[in-house]
């Protein structure tokens, strides 16, 4: 995390259940509601875990200071994985083209396999990750507020926090192997994952990504 407490993408190890009904009752219910939609869901695609537990429940917070290190770390772990030169994306000016990269791309739709799918199937800018374990990133399409509202604001994914914290170690070996140097921000982008998919598993409760 920066020196002056700014982060672009912000974690949080909590409940889903984030409004108490002595709070807001009419909030209580609506995200009640929504959250037992969301377990019906989730269950359909064989996921069973309880969204309703410990309402209002935040134990650890957690901050990545740009959503570059965390595209970049799924590209370093996409090359990694294919023997793919990694030397050019470590260096402090790369940055991304506008277009996505193809082996990331080919992986976003099913046309390549990865060993990181919690890692770089997930949503980048938001989502869950659930302290259960499933083999890839499940996206559900909620029905939006009204008719003006983007598609892409309506859809979540929720990945698995064990499946996350396996990759992440998987991908910390790697990189040593690689030779990434620890001061790197995708060392500083990892530790935060790694650390938030540890707190998620020991205390059964989900990552909240935003």
């Amino acid at each position: 995390m920066p020196d002056n407490g700014m982060t672009e993408l912000d974690l949080l190890v909590g409940s889903m259940f984030t409004t108490l009904p002595e709070e807001d009752r009419e909030s209580y219910e609506a995200e009640r509601e929504w959250l037992i939609d969301v377990q019906n869901l989730l269950r359909d695609e064989g996921v069973d875990v309880d969204l309703l537990a410990n309402p209002g429940v935040e134990i650890w917070e957690g901050g990545i200071e740009r959503y570059h290190d965390l595209f970049l770390l799924r590209l370093i772990a996409a090359y990694l994985e294919n023997g793919r030169d990694i030397t050019p994306l470590l260096a402090p000016d790369f940055e991304f083209d506008e277009e996505p990269d193809a082996l990331l791309a080919a992986i976003w739709e099913d046309q390549q396999t990865t060993r990181f799918p919690h890692l770089i199937k997930h949503q980048g800018e938001g989502g869950y990750y659930l302290p259960v374990d499933f083999p890839e990133p499940i996206w559900i399409e909620e029905e939006p507020a009204d008719d003006n509202e983007p598609i892409e604001e309506s859809v979540v994914s929720f990945g698995s926090s064990i499946g996350l914290q396996r990759e992440l170690v998987d991908l910390e070996g790697m990189l040593d192997q690689a030779g990434v140097k620890p001061e790197h921000p995708v060392r500083r982008c990892l530790s935060v994952l790694r650390e938030a998919a540890d707190v998620s598993i020991a205390n059964d409760l989900p990552i909240i990504v935003w």
